[in-house]
C-alpha cells in the first residue's frame, strides 16, 4: 500500500509522466514515437518520462533489452495500481492563497517561523476544496495548475494505510510521509474532513513527529470549530 501511494505521488507530480501512464493504461502498451504523436508531447519528454517511470518500477520494457527498434513499453502491476489511484481521485477545487487567505493563518505563521527555508508549501484539504499556500512565489512557478491539482488530490485523498509509516507517541493521528522529486510531503489527518499536506525540502532534517505536533497545536482551535 505504501509503495502504491509513493508511486501514485510520483506519477501525479509530472504532467509528462501522468500523460504517458494515461496513454499506457488506455492502450495497454506503446512505442515512444506513437505515444508522442498521439499525446502531442515532444518525443524527448516521452522518452525521459518512460525512463523515469521504468526506474521506479512503474513501467517496464516489453521486448528484450537488446532490441533497438520497436521498443514497446507497458505499465507494471504496480504501475497499474498507482495510475488507477491517481485516476480515481476526484480533483478538488484548488485555490492558491497568501497567509491571510489560508483557513489557519496561524499555522502558516508558526511553520514559517519554525522551519524557515525548509518549508515549501502547506495545503489545507477538505473533501471538495483545498487551499494551498507557497512559502515563496518561485515555488508556485514550478507547477502548472493541472499538475498541482492532481498532486494535491492524489496525496490528500489516499485511503489510510493498514500499517502507517509513523504514529505520534501521544496517540495523535496517523501521518504519512512520501518523497517526491524536489520535496518531502507529510500528510496529517486533522479530523474526518480536514487533511494537511506539508511540503518541505528533501534535505529536511527535523524529526517529522515534531512537524506533525506543531501542526496539531497550531490548528487545534480551527479543527475543533470545524467539528462543531
Amino acid at each position: 500500500m505504501t509503495e502504491t501511494w509513493d508511486s501514485a505521488g510520483y506519477i501525479a507530480s509530472s504532467r509528462y509522466r501522468l500523460t504517458v501512464c494515461e496513454y499506457l493504461s488506455e492502450h495497454g502498451s506503446g512505442l515512444p514515437s506513437r505515444i508522442a504523436t498521439e499525446t502531442g508531447l515532444a518525443q524527448p519528454h516521452v522518452s525521459r518520462a518512460l525512463s523515469e517511470l521504468r526506474d521506479e518500477g512503474i513501467v517496464e520494457l516489453l521486448v528484450p533489452e537488446s532490441q533497438q527498434k520497436g521498443r514497446l513499453y507497458g505499465l507494471t502491476d504496480l504501475g497499474e495500481l498507482a495510475y488507477e489511484r491517481v485516476a480515481l481521485d476526484q480533483r478538488v477545487d484548488l485555490t492558491v492563497v497568501d497567509a491571510d487567505g489560508f483557513p489557519a493563518p496561524e499555522l502558516v505563521d508558526k511553520l514559517e517561523a519554525t522551519y524557515g527555508d525548509s518549508l515549501r508549501a502547506i495545503a489545507w484539504c477538505e473533501p471538495s476544496q483545498a487551499w494551498v499556500h507557497f512559502s515563496s512565489p518561485t515555488l508556485f512557478d514550478e507547477y502548472d495548475e493541472e499538475t498541482l491539482k492532481t498532486v494535491v488530490s492524489t496525496l490528500a485523498n489516499e485511503e489510510p494505510l493498514e500499517q502507517p509509516i509513523g504514529e505520534l507517541p501521544t496517540g495523535g493521528p496517523e501521518y504519512i510521509a512520501v518523497g517526491l522529486e524536489k520535496a518531502l510531503v507529510v500528510r496529517v489527518p486533522m479530523n474526518d474532513d480536514v487533511k494537511l499536506l506539508i511540503s518541505v525540502q528533501k534535505t529536511f532534517e527535523t524529526a517529522i513527529e515534531g512537524l506533525v505536533d506543531t501542526c496539531i497545536q497550531a490548528t487545534s482551535p480551527v479543527t475543533t470549530d470545524a467539528d462543531d
